[in-house]
């Protein structure tokens, strides 16, 4: 889907919680909602960036969308782009750990890599509270983000991320 318009809204959940409601339209009249319901302090910038990775991670993890993707190992015949900016952005490959295996998601444009990071950071945040002590490493890194060569450009490991989580909390 080309998004030709976003908004950004907060308002309120059927529940009666806060939420803050990001908004893709797309040409054609197709649109996404992202409800999100812990409403940080940030500027919109920060809410498109936290709306674009939870749908990424929502069409990565979880079912399968035919036969052809649930027998895959992951690698897709199609790469789709997102984007929701001005198009001076650096494109970018997330990986997350996946228990003994890891699992990249189609490229994504971000404004700039501390933004890659950023979101790196906020991705592995929620990879932690997955981890089971006794069960899954609680060492090594959690993302990984390559440039569209697929070079390295940073890991967060498990440490990294649960100093950030501290330190939002």
């Amino acid at each position: 889907m080309q998004i030709v318009r976003t908004d950004v809204s907060r308002t309120t959940a059927s529940t009666g919680e806060p939420v803050l409601r990001v908004l893709f339209c797309g040409e054609g009249g197709d649109c996404v909602t992202v409800d999100m319901a812990s409403i940080e302090a940030g500027n919109d910038d920060a809410a498109l960036d936290r709306a674009r990775a939870i749908l990424v991670q929502t069409a990565t993890f979880g079912l399968a969308a035919n036969d052809y993707e649930a027998r895959s190992n992951g690698n897709f015949d199609e790469i789709a782009i997102t984007t929701a900016s001005d198009g001076n952005e650096g494109v970018y490959i997330f990986e997350y750990r996946d228990g003994e295996g890891s699992r990249q998601v189609p490229l994504s444009r971000m404004p700039s890599f501390d933004a890659a990071r950023e979101e790196a950071i906020r991705c592995a945040i929620d990879l932690l509270v997955d981890l089971e002590p006794g069960t899954d490493a609680l060492t090594g890194w959690l993302v990984r983000v390559r440039d569209e060569r697929g070079e390295l450009l940073c890991a967060i490991d498990v440490e990294e991320a649960e100093a950030a989580r501290q330190l939002r909390q």
